[in-house]
């Protein structure tokens, strides 16, 4: 991939981000890591994956941000538990990123790696309302009486995640070095113009 070596999605729910990230990661051969990472954190937290579910992509307390720069991890310990649980993600990240190319979605993955490392390209995934719809009707099951209810719901989760976690707005574009609207160009034209871009970065 050039220089590039990490590729960062952030996504709208229901946009096809996980389905270009995992389609990167194919056809490239390069890990691909999206709730996997929250796992390895709940295995350093020494907790099943079940007993931490509830955090994943929920808000932060105001005190996260300072506190996930701390390199000493276990001053951290009597902060909530969706706080250490994002702070044991960041140094998850950290580590894979170090490990070799790779493909990561969500988890602010975007944010942590951009102040350490120059070889990352972050992407963020968007789409128009309907066709995000139509999509968490046909592939995620949602009720279509429900679907814009819950589109909403779940872009506000991850909006405040990303917001809190990282001091940054989520879906902003100054965020990212690309932003592709997956409605207009389609899963597979994503992952190829991701790739080709990345390549002659």
């Amino acid at each position: 991939m050039g220089k590039i070596n990490i590729i960062t999605i952030g996504r709208e729910y229901a946009s096809g981000g996980r389905a270009v990230g995992k389609l990167i990661s194919e056809k490239l051969g390069i890990p691909f890591y999206n709730k996997e990472i929250l796992h390895m954190a709940a295995e350093k937290l020494e907790m099943s994956a079940d007993d931490v579910k509830f955090a994943d992509e929920t808000a932060a307390s105001s005190l996260l941000y300072s506190m996930s720069l701390m390199s000493n991890l276990s001053a951290a310990t009597a902060l909530p538990l969706n706080d250490r649980i994002f702070i044991e993600e960041r140094e998850v990240i950290k580590t894979l990123a170090q490990q070799g190319p790779c493909v990561i979605v969500g988890r602010c993955a975007d944010s942590i790696l951009k102040e350490i490392r120059d070889d990352v390209f972050n992407v963020f995934i968007y789409a128009d309302s309907e066709s995000r719809a139509r999509r968490a009707v046909e592939e995620y099951g949602e009720k279509p009486e429900n679907v814009y209810t819950s589109l909403r719901k779940h872009d506000k989760k991850r909006s405040t995640y990303y917001n809190l976690n990282t001091g940054q707005k989520w879906g902003a574009k100054d965020n990212y070095d690309l932003c592709l609207n997956s409605a207009k160009i389609g899963i597979d034209m994503c992952a190829e113009a991701i790739i080709k871009l990345a390549s002659e970065l």
